[in-house]
């Protein structure tokens, strides 16, 4: 299998062509981002902060279930704090 193949099988396998995700959810998800949740991202990922955006942006999954999960808890987390305060 040649390199180009390999790409377009990697592309093929993302959040929106496997069905996890619809476009509104992924720019829904976007609109929820907060500064420092990239960086947390990459140390979640094992990568940069700029990896792991371009992991997001290109739609892998595992990338997207993480800031997902990232960006779901500080919400949790920021208001149960405002909750007992």
């Amino acid at each position: 299998m040649s390199r180009q193949q390999d790409k377009t099988m990697e592309k093929i396998n993302n959040v929106l062509t496997i069905g996890l995700k619809c476009k509104k959810e992924i720019d829904e998800l976007e609109g929820r981002l907060q500064y420092g949740d990239y960086t947390t991202l990459g140390a979640a990922l094992s990568c940069t902060p700029d990896t792991a955006k371009k992991r997001f942006k290109r739609g892998n999954v595992d990338a997207f279930k993480a800031l997902d999960r990232i960006i779901t808890n500080r919400e949790d987390l920021v208001k149960d704090l405002q909750n007992n305060i």
